[in-house]
Order: structure tokens, then sequence, then C-alpha cells
């Protein structure tokens, strides 16, 4: 009976399972099928698609399995945080789709510019320019944050940072450069830029280093604050009185903030 129960176990866990379209197999491997009008379940990247008798309606079956430094990967699937898009080309594995490689981000990774979505949090664009590697895409590069970081227009602006200038870069090819600094009480920012939670526009003037956008002040948020009408509310304030004149914000008018 010991050896029958050993041999159920090993059957029951090399079945394969096949529910609302998805097909799952067991193995090191943890690779499974989906049909192409299924959502990619979070944490999963696509690495071969082809035209089978099991996905009805025109749609691809889609091999998909969790992400790994140096996988292939078809590039018209999600790419999970703290992966990246390394290089782009084409193979036959993906369909009419390119195929590219991933990588954990490092400082100084360069990537390619199709992945600039799924920059993870905290990496900013420092350079880009075109480069055979990402095919018709520009190379990126970037860096770890931090206080005075020289960034590209395009980049992810970090939680907590604000940007403090803007002007013309040459490693930032068509983009303008620019700096970025993490938010305190009462500094001057440029208007192109984020806004960080818990903070108001408290002031709105043309500052020299920000270029083309208009500049300002920020402040952080108090009960009673007055702040400019092109500032956001953070999350728990109120406005409890707006329409003010206030020569501090330029073209916009004045509210007031209140949490209680």
């Amino acid at each position: 009976m010991k050896s029958i129960g050993m041999w159920l176990a090993r059957l029951l866990s090399a079945l394969t399972l096949v529910a609302g379209g998805v097909v799952f197999f067991a193995g090191a491997a943890q690779a499974a099928t989906i049909c192409g009008s299924v959502q990619v379940p979070p944490g999963q990247v696509i690495v071969s698609e082809t035209l089978t008798n099991s996905c009805t309606g025109g749609y691809l079956t889609e091999t998909i399995q969790p992400p790994s430094n140096g996988l292939q990967v078809c590039e018209n699937g999600p790419v999970p945080s703290p992966y990246v898009i390394t290089s782009t080309y084409t193979t036959n594995s993906c369909g009419p789709y390119q195929t590219g490689r991933i990588n954990t981000v490092y400082n100084g990774i360069q990537i390619c510019g199709n992945s600039n979505g799924s920059i993870p949090s905290g990496y900013v664009i420092t350079s880009e320019g075109p480069n055979s590697t990402c095919a018709q895409w520009y190379a990126e590069v970037l860096h770890v944050a931090g206080n005075g970081s020289q960034i590209c227009g395009n980049s992810p602006i970090p939680a907590g940072y604000v940007i403090t200038a803007n002007y013309q870069f040459g490693p930032c090819g068509i983009y303008l450069g620019g700096n970025i600094n993490t938010a305190s009480n009462g500094m001057q920012f440029c208007g192109n830029s984020p806004i960080p939670a818990g903070y108001v526009i408290t002031a709105n003037y043309q500052i020299a280093s920000c270029g083309m956008y208009l500049g300002g002040r920020l402040n952080t948020v108090y009960n009673g604050i007055t702040a400019c009408a092109d500032s956001p509310t953070p999350a728990g304030y109120w406005i409890a009185a707006n329409g003010i004149q206030n020569a501090s914000c330029g073209m916009y008018l004045a509210e007031v903030l209140r949490n209680s």
C-alpha cells in the first residue's frame, strides 16, 4: 500500500490542470501555457508564442514562466520589477512580436527604451541614444536617484523628489536634461515636476533654472494653509475657501485647505 500511495502522489503532481484557457505544468521549469485572450498572471513573463488548436478566435498560445536573469522573453508581455529589457531582436519564438533579454536592474545598467515603463522604483534615466543592441529603440542608462541627480526629461521621478532645473543636455538626446532633489519645506521647484505627497504649492514665479517651465515654492501642508489653486489637495484635506486673490500665486487664485 505504501508504494501505491507514493505512486498516486507522483501521478497527481504530474497531471496537467486545464481551467479557463490556462494549462499548468508541474516541474522545475515552472512553465505554463495560456491563450492570448487571457491576462498574463502577475510575476510571469511570456517566453514563446505559437498558433495552436488549443486557443480559438485567432489567439496565440503563450508559454509563460517566472522571470530570471538573462531570460529571453516576448516583448508584448509584462516585465515584472526589478527586471528590465537589456536587448531587443527578432526570433521565431514570439510570433509577430520582438524578442528581448531581461536582467535585474543595477546601478549603471543599460536598458532598451521599450522597458521604460517597467523601470523599478528609485531609478532614473541619466543618458540615452541609438544602440544596435536595442534595435529601433534608444538605449538608456539607469542610475539610483540621489540628491542633485542629473536626469533626462523622459525619466520617471522617484517618490519624494522634485525637479529643480531644466536645461539642454547632450547625453539625453532629444530630451531636456534636469536635476532632481528631495522635497523640503520652502524649497523652489520647477512646474514640470510632480508634487510629493504632503506638499502643496504656495507660490508661482519665474525661476531661471527652470527653463521654459514656470517655477514656484513648495511647503508641507498643515491645517489652514493657503495654497495656490494649481496645487494638489493632499489626502485627508479639503478646500475650505477658494477664489482668494494672492499675489504669491501668480496667475492662479489661492485656496485655504483644512483637515478638521
